[in-house]
């Protein structure tokens, strides 16, 4: 795909999501999920392809484009990285000039590079706040964090968070100046991802509209 996605409600798949991604996947979209990245640390590239095109097959119409983790691989309309992964200037290289590429933003000091802002499509900031997904993570950068990070930004790339973000923590953290937040377990470990979906697009869209106002005013 080409131009920037829509970001404001972002699904990482983990493998607790069970053996079929689309169980959790396809409801979370149909209740607002707006992009969708496939994230197994212990798959092999391959295996990483085939749930991409599972998924994208399953997403035929929605418009919500789906990125693999680490991998560039046929079929994904991006790929996400992290400053462990390959640079994003690589990323951008193997995946293509209409590709969307993110990259994980945990340390203030990424930000200086201008060669990979240059690459990227987004970044994610990680982590907004402690997470139990993740047991790996930097510091975590708080609402403070991310209003620097946005702020040093300055509109040039959409900023996502994710880390501990759901419906009590998403708001304050859109509020501070994400363009969108990223999550696993607030909609893939709830029993009706369709509703949690609902819930936390409305907390995002809400936050965001106030955002807008408070510019405004």
């Amino acid at each position: 795909m080409s131009g920037v996605p829509d970001l404001r409600l972002y699904l990482v798949t983990d493998p607790s999501f069970g053996a079929d991604l689309r169980r959790v996947v396809v409801p979370a979209v149909e209740g607002g999920v707006t992009c969708v990245q496939v994230r197994d640390k212990q798959a092999t590239p391959a295996e990483v392809e085939a749930q991409v095109k599972l998924l994208r097959d399953a997403l035929v119409g929605s418009g919500v484009p789906v990125l693999a983790n680490d991998h560039v691989v046929p079929g994904a309309d991006g790929v996400h990285g992290g400053r462990a992964d390959a640079h994003p200037t690589v990323l951008r290289s193997a995946a293509g000039p209409d590709a969307v590429v993110g990259w994980s933003v945990d340390t203030l000091a990424q930000l200086d590079d201008a060669s990979a802002l240059a690459a990227c499509t987004y970044l994610a900031v990680s982590p907004v706040h402690d997470t139990p997904t993740k047991h790996d993570t930097a510091p975590a950068f708080g609402l403070a964090g991310v209003a620097s990070v946005t702020a040093r930004v300055g509109g040039r790339l959409p900023v996502v968070g994710i880390g501990g973000l759901d419906e009590t923590t998403a708001g304050p953290a859109v509020r501070a100046g994400l363009d969108g937040v990223a999550v696993v377990r607030a909609v893939g470990a709830d029993p009706d991802p369709r509703a949690a979906a609902a819930r936390l697009r409305r907390v995002v869209d809400v936050a965001l509209a106030a955002r807008r106002e408070d510019v405004s005013a």
